[in-house]
């Protein structure tokens, strides 16, 4: 049939065919578009005012997706046309770990006024617009940042975090001055038991932390009253000095945990008596000076802890 036709229009039909065909085409073409259509638009987002350091991750690619109802020849200009961008400011999208976040809900004013004014916006196809901001990752270890105190007649003999390390996720130029993490802030006071808790590992807007919680274990440990005799050693004296108003050694009592009772004797401990202290004494009293001790002890107390000079020089 269609070998039949082109023979019938051999010589001079064939062109005026052609020309009547591409009319034709045309005017059912311009009905088609004067009916209204609705299609998916895309809008590019740009971001002004971007901080130093800040990168986004595709930024090319940020865009809200609109659809838009309308004549099918006013669609095409959107389709066929140069693309529709947006300008947003930086200071109006909020910050969390490594994305920025904007409500579609208040860039619909602009896309209303670029859009013709025969065109409907059917709706948007997100609520909120994400951006990501480009991250480095690092493994850096986790310090606690708090107060942690045991009650009276109590020790912290221990504080680990689990995990030791966590994944940190920030702007590159930030992440290379970061040597740790800290936990937001923690108060622990009175314990007289181990405790474990758990704890946030603080972040700023632009980091984020794999795992975000840790825990931490604080163990607690009775202190046991212990004595020890220790010598009283003469400082500043003319030569050695022995009377029964001097006394050569004190006994010292101390707290300490039960882990470290045996590690604590007589030599952690250095007792001075000043012979300067005596002359300036007129007659009074001179403390003894307790002038080092264990790191270990609490509550160290001295027997006797001064000494009365009266008319003895």
């Amino acid at each position: 049939m269609v070998k039949d036709l082109f023979k019938k229009l051999k010589g001079g039909n064939l062109l005026p065919f052609l020309f009547f065909l591409l009319v034709s085409c045309c005017l059912w073409l311009l009905q088609v578009l004067n009916e209204d259509y609705e299609t998916d638009v895309p809008f590019t987002v740009s971001i002004q005012n971007l901080p130093d350091g800040i990168e986004l991750v595709d930024e090319d690619d940020v865009e809200v997706l609109v659809r838009l109802s309308d004549r099918g020849t006013v669609l095409s200009k959107y389709k066929i046309g140069r693309s529709l961008p947006i300008a947003v400011n930086f200071s109006e999208f909020k910050h969390r770990g490594g994305t920025l976040s904007i409500p579609v809900s208040l860039l619909k004013k602009q896309i209303s006024g670029m859009v013709e004014p025969t065109t409907s916006v059917v709706h948007y196809h997100d609520d909120t617009l994400y951006v990501r901001v480009v991250q480095s990752r690092k493994l850096l270890p986790v310090t606690l940042n708090g107060k942690i105190d045991a009650a009276e007649h109590y020790e912290i003999t221990d504080v680990t975090i689990d995990p030791v390390d966590v994944m940190v996720s920030a702007m590159p130029d930030e992440l290379e001055k970061m040597e740790s993490v800290e936990t937001e802030y923690v108060v622990k006071k009175y314990l007289k038991n181990d405790r474990t808790f758990q704890v946030n590992v603080a972040v700023d807007d632009y980091m984020t932390v794999e795992p975000s919680v840790v825990n931490v274990k604080v163990s607690v440990s009775p202190l046991k009253i212990k004595k020890v005799r220790v010598p009283v050693v003469q400082v500043n004296f003319p030569v050695p000095l022995y009377a029964e108003w001097l006394p050569e050694e004190v006994e010292i009592s101390f707290e300490v945990s039960e882990d470290n009772y045996e590690m604590v004797g007589p030599s952690d401990f250095t007792v001075h008596l000043d012979y300067n202290d005596i002359l300036s004494a007129n007659g009074g009293y001179v403390a003894l000076k307790l002038v080092s001790k264990s790191s270990l002890v609490k509550n160290v107390e001295l027997k006797p802890s001064k000494i009365i000079v009266g008319s003895h020089l």
